[in-house]
């Protein structure tokens, strides 16, 4: 129980919100990515902004993969831990029920933070319109068919 309590709060404290950018004959660059527009990506480091042509960025490591992972994996271990050990909750006492709920107790948010986190930032990194708004241009179009023979073929043009 004490491993797992220790376990947790180590994984907790080493999970951050900045990517590990890694680019073409230059040093990878730790931070937060705010956003990607006309092929530049925006990173807030601990020196402050900084902007990377998205050209030169050769991979992008996302925070939340590895908490996400492990916390999935926790999850799935804690609900076979309650499917099978719930039912002697009431014989085993309070902590035996504590050791049932815990793995899933802990896993679900770890899961849900990790995910959420990675999602964020890859839709940061994803090159988008600066524009919010959908637009689409209809043109008006009129169409007139004539039939003809030509050479011995039918052949239909349309206007």
């Amino acid at each position: 129980m004490m491993l797992l309590c220790a376990s947790f709060a180590a994984l907790a404290t080493g999970c951050g919100t900045t990517a590990t950018i890694s680019r073409f004959n230059e040093p990878e660059i730790e931070g937060k990515i705010v956003a990607a527009d006309d092929g530049i990506l925006m990173v807030e480091t601990r020196a402050g902004n900084d902007s990377i042509a998205l050209q030169s960025v050769t991979d992008i490591d996302h925070p939340g993969n590895v908490a996400g992972t492990i916390g999935t994996v926790l999850t799935g271990y804690g609900i076979a831990n309650i499917a099978i050990g719930a039912e002697d909750c009431e014989r085993g006492g309070a902590a035996y029920c504590l050791g049932v709920f815990l793995p899933a107790a802990i896993g679900v948010p770890l899961m849900a933070w990790g995910f959420a986190t990675w999602g964020r930032s890859v839709y940061a990194a994803s090159p988008r319109s600066k524009s919010n708004e959908v637009s689409f241009t209809v043109l008006p179009t009129a169409a007139i068919q004539k039939n003809d023979k030509f050479l011995g073929v039918n052949a239909t043009v349309t206007y």
